[in-house]
């Protein structure tokens, strides 16, 4: 949910980042292309993403979001490979995540948990957003993109912390 939420939110930023960087106007778009090429990439790695356990896949969110605050507190063009580079990963993870959800859901209830985890998103979302519009009077976009990263290093820590081995088969947890 919080993968999702950050990064769709901050896409919506991206040209206001770009602007600030002092290009010229027709450059802006070709910035976002740039942090688009690297989310196409990570759509386009998930086959591959699949092998990677869950604390790999955390370690790279942790690097992901250090270069999303590296990126956009650069200040330059140049930083946007840095974004690309995060938002490669953040599109990657987020569509891992579902994978694995849905993967794990039997029975029943998928409908009802996918519904829940929509909705989760979509608060995580709201509160991004409100954050953006509290930050972005008092910071630069690219303070509040590093900001915004910080959520990234919560997530990364979950996702490697080391998980209870599964119980024998035929034996109850105590």
């Amino acid at each position: 949910m919080v993968i999702t939420s950050v990064w769709g939110v901050l896409d919506e930023y991206v040209p206001l980042l770009a602007a600030a960087t002092g290009v010229a106007t027709e450059t802006v778009p070709l910035l976002v292309l740039v942090v688009w090429v690297g989310v196409t990439l990570g759509s386009l790695l998930v086959t591959a993403g699949e092998r990677l356990s869950v604390r790999a896949t955390g370690a790279l969110v942790a690097a992901a979001a250090v270069a999303l605050a590296a990126g956009a507190l650069s200040g330059t063009p140049a930083g946007f490979a840095l974004l690309a580079v995060a938002f490669l990963v953040f599109q990657l993870a987020d569509v891992l995540a579902d994978v694995r959800l849905q993967a794990a859901i039997t029975g029943r209830s998928r409908a009802t948990i996918t519904s829940l985890t929509g909705l989760g998103t979509n608060i995580a979302s709201l509160l991004a957003y409100g954050t953006y519009a509290v930050l972005s009077p008092h910071a630069s976009h690219g303070t509040v993109f590093a900001l915004l990263a910080l959520p990234y290093l919560l997530v990364a820590a979950v996702m490697g912390r080391p998980r209870p081995a599964p119980a024998p088969a035929g034996q109850e947890a105590q």
